[in-house]
């Protein structure tokens, strides 16, 4: 037998997971019927991921964000090695299965994005199928046998303000590198908590934006977490207003890393809001101001970056005339 026809499918060598999982309903399904083949093989990709994801989350529960919902990471450019292809058609490919809702993508730290996973629809009923046979094998909602390195910290470009990296870098101390030996009084849960919080976001957060909110947060780390929470939220919302303008998402000008201004005033920004909501007592919506305040002074300081770092041409210039312009109509909204 010769080395083509000994690879050729038997009874006896049937593949088993080596492979990416197509759902039929894509082929099926007509709402699908413009999806390229290219965006339904990434479906596949990160259908793989969440399976390993989901593994490893029933494991030790990890992969789970705060609502216990399992999530991947994978990066543009893993895909594009991976498919074979641009890091920008990944990006439009992404884009076309989050507007179908087969995705869903929310960035997450830096440079990171959490990407949710969906099932897609089944075709409504009385539709004539493609693919009407089945696997010979019922299918498994997660393959336990499958090797789940691929969900590992180590391997899925995690960023550093995880869980599982705080306890990897706060276990050692930094002199001697040996583990510390454990306390033996009584622990703050609390007060370790906090600590927690302020050390897994210190290479974002500087220490003077926590010791601004901390003080009205009664030493409670749900309430201190609620701030963390509003600030990458509001930060969340403030870069979406540039995405849609034009600017691409990996832009520098969106990043704590890459962008002074965030850090250089934040702390400011957030005692002014603290300010107007503890001290003069007047805002009646406490969380919803905080958040407003603070994504208007992300918008300003992005765009404050953008012109101060790059040349004003005509494409930057639009693009900060669109983001002017979906404050305006905001600001419209909410006075009718």
């Amino acid at each position: 037998m010769n080395s083509l026809t000994s690879t050729f499918m038997t009874a006896d060598n049937l593949p088993n997971s080596n492979f990416l999982p197509i759902d039929f309903n894509f082929l099926n399904n007509p709402q699908y019927a413009d999806l390229s083949i290219e965006a339904i093989f990434l479906h596949a990709l990160y259908t793989q991921r969440m399976t390993c994801s989901i593994h490893n989350s029933l494991q030790d529960g990890s992969w789970l964000d705060e609502e216990k919902i399992p999530f991947i990471y994978y990066s543009n450019a893993e895909v594009a090695e991976v498919l074979r292809i641009s890091e920008r058609k990944v990006t439009t490919l992404r884009n076309q299965l989050a507007e179908l809702g087969l995705i869903k993508v929310v960035r997450h730290g830096l440079k990171n994005y959490r990407i949710y996973v969906a099932n897609p629809k089944a075709p409504a009923e009385g539709t004539v199928m493609k693919f009407t046979f089945k696997n010979y094998r019922a299918p498994q909602t997660v393959d336990k046998s499958r090797d789940a390195k691929s969900a590992s910290t180590s391997s899925q470009n995690l960023p550093i303000s995880t869980s599982k990296q705080l306890v990897k870098t706060t276990n050692k101390t930094s002199e001697t590198g040996v583990a510390p030996k454990k306390l033996q009084q009584p622990v703050d849960k609390e007060a370790a908590l906090l600590a927690g919080l302020q050390a897994r976001y210190a290479h974002l957060i500087p220490e003077t934006v926590f010791m601004r909110f901390l003080p009205f947060c009664d030493n409670r780390y749900l309430k201190a977490k609620k701030f963390v929470d509003l600030i990458f939220k509001a930060k969340y919302v403030a870069n979406q207003q540039f995405i849609k303008a034009g600017l691409p998402p990996e832009a520098e000008a969106l990043t704590f890393e890459n962008n002074p201004y965030f850090k250089n005033g934040l702390a400011d920004a957030i005692a002014k809001a603290c300010e107007q909501i503890y001290r003069y007592g007047n805002v009646s919506q406490p969380e919803a101001f905080f958040f407003s305040f603070l994504k208007g002074f992300f918008v300003e300081k992005t765009r404050q970056f953008l012109v101060d770092s790059y040349e004003v041409n005509d494409h930057l210039a639009a693009t900060l005339e669109r983001v002017e312009n979906f404050q305006k109509r905001k600001v419209l909204v909410k006075s009718a």
